[in-house]
């Protein structure tokens, strides 16, 4: 780590270095559709969940081609019993190149997260100097711009439908896409920096993604531009980032983030309930001073969930309301957003 602190462990999945901001995630379930979330790019990866691996993997598990973060810390790596798997955690991380170790004290990492912050680490086979050296040299995660390695670099056409919504890929989840495509609408699919090549459709829909919002200043510059043509908009996680500072608010980083598929919600506008739900996430929206309103938020610490806006058919969660990993109770605000679509946006 960082700050000194070092863990040993035993070395699963590929032979070698990996670096990354270590942060932790408490869900119990999803390992897959955590490890391929292309929102854990540049990141490593803990698992509170003492044992991880005994469903082994499959392809309808996965939220992308492959594994994006840059490797995984837990305590267990068990063995997979179950008719869908076609290999085991470890062989998993081996053949995609991704190092891991086991039979960590990840209840001390976590501690210690949790108590300084999230923080850059390396891990690996080599002797701790050299895993810092390895550290040293690299970037810090909140000085790199990972949207851009995890976005498509063509549009791309999916589904049919009458209505038409533009997914803005800063490393969208498959789960988000099949929202859409389910409820029988066309998905065009636009790299994160050419946002206006979906400007023609009927909605635009900013996707979440890895990194720090402050650094997509081109990103919300255009999603600035698009919100004057006051056509519906949508935006989850890092999305909700990027339309927040559109409309003039501001970003902070939290001090270890929220990552997990049992996260409560409360909706103070809509329905007046509260909802579990899927989070993973390292910084939060400030609104104060915009004409965003806040709709939800997290009451374990007030953090701002949700936004939209009185005047214009603009809608953002924090949370992953598809889940995948997750409790489905929030997927009702994809129809929510659709039928602003309907009602604003041809």
């Amino acid at each position: 780590m960082e700050d000194g602190s070092v863990f040993a462990g035993r070395l699963i999945g590929a032979e070698k270095i990996a670096v990354g901001e270590v942060v932790f995630t408490t869900s119990v379930v999803g390992y897959p559709q955590t490890l391929t979330d292309p929102s854990y790019k540049g990141q490593i990866i803990t698992f509170t969940m003492p044992l991880i691996g005994n469903y082994g993997v499959s392809e309808d598990q996965l939220e992308s081609d492959g594994i994006k973060a840059e490797g995984v810390v837990l305590f267990e790596a068990t063995f997979p019993s179950h008719y869908k798997s076609v290999m085991s955690l470890e062989e998993w991380l081996a053949s995609s190149g991704v190092p891991g170790v086991a039979r960590v004290d990840t209840r001390a990492l976590v501690q210690m997260l949790r108590e300084h912050g999230v923080m850059m680490g390396a891990i690996g086979p080599e002797d701790p100097a050299v895993l810092m050296e390895a550290l040293r040299k690299s970037p810090h995660y909140e000085d790199v711009v990972y949207v851009d390695m995890v976005s498509v670099k063509e549009p791309v056409l999916l589904g049919e439908g009458r209505l038409c919504i533009g997914v803005v890929d800063c490393g969208v989840k498959r789960s988000i896409v099949r929202e859409f495509l389910k409820r029988g609408v066309r998905v065009k699919l636009v790299p994160c920096r050419r946002p206006e090549l979906a400007f023609d459709c009927d909605a635009l829909f900013i996707s979440n993604g890895p990194g720090n919002p402050k650094l997509l200043d081109f990103l919300s510059a255009k999603v600035s531009e698009y919100v004057e043509y006051k056509k519906p908009l949508m935006g989850i996680c890092l999305g909700h980032q990027v339309i927040a500072m559109a409309l003039g608010a501001g970003i902070y980083k939290l001090k270890f983030g929220h990552r997990a598929s049992n996260k409560p919600v409360r909706d103070i506008r809509f329905t007046g309930r509260t909802y579990i739900t899927t989070h993973n996430h390292g910084y939060a929206v400030d609104p104060r001073g915009t004409d965003l309103k806040v709709w939800a938020v997290q009451p374990d610490d007030g953090t701002v969930e949700g936004l939209y806006h009185e005047r214009l058919p603009i809608l953002t969660t924090q949370w992953h309301p598809e889940a995948s990993p997750g409790p489905q109770d929030t997927r009702w605000v994809f129809d929510k957003f659709l039928k602003l679509v309907e009602r604003h946006g041809h």
